[in-house]
């Protein structure tokens, strides 16, 4: 959910911006920031006996779209910094969730890096027990992934993952 969330935002800048006209010589990156909207917050996950839930405590997410001299968007680049809490319903048990990464769209080659973690969870006396983390990068509007270094269980299990990581 949060590779469809986070590949959202970019995408709603560049329609925004190409629908706004910029003069040529305005070739100056475009920043905005979105702070504790929840854009990265977890929607509750269903693991049958229980459910995960998650309450978001802060959230800072900064977009720069850059222009070509012709005014028109070359490369969109999204940092997320996100700290939730997850709450396992059955036992009480509070997950800490931390998201830090960047994810750049770079229209001109229609390819999507993202490097950092979006997911991470950390399990006392287990250690890491569900993560998506370190680079990838992803080619085509089909989410191709041509490069990935790192561990990502979301692409192998998707949220239902969590189930038995955080029981």
């Amino acid at each position: 959910m949060r590779k469809i969330l986070r590949g959202m935002l970019p995408i709603a800048v560049v329609v925004a911006v190409m629908g706004a006209s910029v003069p040529s010589q305005a070739a100056k990156p475009l920043k905005e920031v979105f702070v504790d909207e929840g854009i990265f917050t977890l929607p509750d996950v269903d693991c049958g006996t229980f459910t995960l839930h998650e309450e978001m405590t802060s959230e800072r997410v900064t977009t720069i779209t850059t222009f070509d001299r012709a005014g028109n968007p070359v490369k969109v680049a999204t940092h997320a910094n996100f700290f939730g809490v997850v709450t396992n319903s059955l036992t009480g048990e509070k997950f800490r969730d931390h998201v830090a990464f960047t994810e750049t769209l770079n229209l001109a080659k229609a390819t999507t890096t993202v490097s950092g973690s979006s997911f991470h969870f950390v399990k006392a006396g287990s250690g890491q027990v569900y993560a998506e983390v370190g680079h990838k990068i992803l080619v085509s509007a089909t989410g191709e992934v041509t490069f990935q270094a790192g561990q990502d269980d979301f692409v192998q299990t998707d949220l239902q993952g969590l189930c038995p990581a955080l029981a």
